[in-house]
């Protein structure tokens, strides 16, 4: 009878090594899977929250909001070439006076450049705390992201999505 009772206490001892191995992988499979990077659909408050940080002259008044029409109000302050694999490409940076005053909570204008493609890139942050990287072409605006450092989520307006765990991700 000795004999039995050990085995018998040896397979419990073995299944409560097994629901435990169980438990420990499925905390650490969600840990894994929870800061992994991914990107799904913005809500649409998300996207009206996020979608006004874009270049807002008041009154509806200044140039057009195209990268032309916005140059207009900036002044070349460098300009470099790069190589493009074989093609080089002209880098604008510029500084502008009025155009903080037209960025929505804007703490901060961190760069304006532009590039011989036509193409002008517009970094701020806000006074939020937010980064927003703001791209215009010929006809207008082509690119509007918004990073929130707190939350680690990278925001896209104009595609609706939103990648969580963008800089820090697994």
């Amino acid at each position: 009878m000795k004999g039995y009772t050990g085995r018998r206490n040896g397979w419990k001892w073995g299944l409560l090594v097994l629901a435990g191995a169980l438990i420990l992988a499925g905390v650490l499979g969600f840990r894994w899977w929870s800061g992994q990077s991914r990107t799904v659909a913005m809500s649409d408050q998300e996207r009206e929250t996020y979608g006004l940080y874009r270049v807002t002259p008041p009154d509806g008044e200044g140039p057009a909001l195209t990268a032309e029409g916005l140059r207009t109000v900036c002044t070349p302050e460098t300009t470099e070439v790069l190589g493009d694999d074989g093609k080089p490409l002209e880098l604008v940076r510029y500084t502008s006076e009025v155009l903080k005053d037209w960025l929505p909570d804007c703490r901060a204008l961190r760069e304006i450049a532009g590039v011989s493609n036509g193409s002008l890139y517009i970094g701020y942050e806000t006074n939020a705390g937010l980064e927003v990287r703001l791209t215009y072409g010929a006809e207008g605006l082509t690119e509007q992201l918004v990073y929130d450092l707190e939350t680690d989520t990278l925001y896209q307006p104009m595609t609706g999505e939103k990648t969580i765990h963008f800089r820090h991700g697994n």
